[in-house]
Formats: C-alpha cells, structure tokens, sequence
C-alpha cells in the first residue's frame, strides 16, 4: 500500500529539510512533490496540510502562497495544471483527485467557473483554443486529438474531439451541449444541467415561491433577497447559494454560516445544514 515505504518522523523530516533549504515556513505542493510522493503523505497524514502542521509549517495553500507574493493565478496556469494532471492519469482527473495531487487548491477554480464538472467544461474548451498546449508536457498527446470524457454522473458524461495542431481553430459555439429532460416548464424546455439554468429557473418562479430578489452577483453568496413570512406582507432578508446539485455547496467548501438558503435543481444531500429548495420538486406545484 502507498505509504509504507515513509513513516510519519521521516516525512516530517523531509519536509522540515525542504523549508530549511527554502528559506520558508510555507511548502506547496509543487515545492514538496519532487521530495516525498504525495500519496503517502496522504495515507500517513490525511493530507499535505496536516503534515505540514506536524512539520511546525504553516497550513497554506498553494492559492494563498502565490497571493501573499502578489501573484495572480491566470485562467491559462489553471488549465494547465489540470493538462498536467491529465497527461500523468491519462484521463480527466476527477475533483478528488484533483484535491490530492492537483498544484493549486480548489478555491480559484470555484471562484471562476462553478463546481467541478463546470470547470472540466470552460477547460475542454480552453483545450480547443490551444491545441499545442501539451506539446512541453512528458505527455504532448493530452491536447492533440484526445477525446475528453469528464468524469461524474452519467448524465453530464459527453466526449469531445479535441482538433489537431494543423486544423482550423474550432469555435466555443461548435462545442457539443447535452439537454436535459424535456420538462417544458414555462420559457424552459429543457431541465437544468448547470448552476445557470438554475439561475434562469429561479427568476422564472421566484416570486411564487414567496422571494423578491434584491441581487444577483459573482461573489459569494450569490443572491441576496426578500423572503414572504407572513400573509401580512412582511418580509425577511436572506442570503441564497445557487448550486444544480446542493452536494455541490459541500464541495465548494461554502461557508454554511454565510447563506440562508440553497437553491438547487436536485437536492442530493439530505444532511444539509440548510434549508434546500429544490426546483425539480417546486415547479411540479406550479402552472406551467
């Protein structure tokens, strides 16, 4: 099993070596990956966090080690690091594997483009637009010709073939989208599949759900808003988390004391904190 051939003193050993001879109490993964493999810091410690604890290192991200230098992760450095992952798997790596062996937290990736599967979207088409961007990875192949197949559930499994150095620039336009149900609700025919059909659903039922929203933005959370709690006309200011799976609220890692509610078209999480509005099951209650 991964891990055996470290013990716990001697990756803590290895580590504190590693930040001597960096002049720094902040490692990230990239720094530590060359010096001990990260699945054994995995199994011994749970995570490369943790073991930097035991070090007596600062738990910090590779995210937060770039900021606290002024430096500004690109969209580009994102993608790559995900090319790289993909090269040394030979597939799309999924959101956990991500976590244990991806350079950067997940948090740049929430912030820019939604939960995972939204990621593996905006990235397949970045892959599109430059089709030479494996060619100085170990593995040049990953950006020229492979056929992507994002990981998660069967029904946001579709392929698409990526073009080759010496054809023609494809469009974000000729990038394959997949409907979801024919539900024919209102101007919507088609059931969500991300976090902005949702978005779009929401504004089409709001007030008959009883909110009056106020904002919608980038930031988190993404909507403030007026709830109805009496027939009297009252109303109470609440804080709502668009997500298409509530799930995915966990595993942008969302701050639960933060938001009010979560608005979702499939409420999978039946142990959430918060109150769930599930779309799916509102508009059944609703003329279409």
């Amino acid at each position: 099993m991964p891990g055996k051939k470290y013990s716990k003193e001697s990756i803590v050993q290895v580590l504190q070596n590693v930040a001597r001879a960096a002049g720094a109490n902040i490692l990230t993964k990239k720094q530590v990956s060359p010096h001990l493999p990260l699945s054994s810091i995995n199994y011994h410690f749970g995570s490369l966090g943790n073991a930097l604890e035991a070090a007596g290192l600062r738990r910090v991200s590779a995210v937060e080690h770039l900021r606290s230098r002024g430096v500004r992760i690109t969209e580009d450095e994102l993608f790559a690091s995900i090319l790289r992952l993909e090269g040394e798997l030979g597939k799309e790596p999924g959101y956990n594997e991500y976590i244990s062996r991806g350079e950067y937290s997940m948090r740049p990736f929430a912030d820019r483009f939604g939960n995972w599967q939204d990621t593996l979207a905006y990235y397949r088409k970045w892959k599109l637009d430059h089709p030479r961007a494996g060619d100085n990875l170990p593995h040049a192949s990953v950006g020229q010709g492979l056929s992507a197949a994002p990981t998660g559930s069967e029904e946001n499994v579709f392929r698409i073939e990526a073009s080759k150095p010496d054809s023609n620039k494809q469009s974000e336009s000729a990038s394959p989208h997949l409907y979801g149900e024919e539900i024919n609700f209102r101007s919507l025919r088609h059931a969500p599949t991300n976090e902005l059909e949702v978005i779009f659903l929401f504004a089409l039922v709001s007030r008959e759900l009883g909110f009056n929203v106020e904002a919608i933005r980038a930031a988190y959370p993404d909507c403030e808003a007026k709830l109805r709690v009496s027939k009297k006309n009252l109303w109470s200011k609440v804080r709502i988390e668009f997500e298409f799976k509530a799930s995915n609220f966990r595993e942008h890692a969302h701050d639960a004391a933060s938001c009010d509610y979560i608005v979702c078209w499939e409420n999978d999480w039946p142990e959430c904190p918060l109150p769930v509005v599930e779309l799916k099951k509102e508009i059944m209650k609703l003329p279409h």
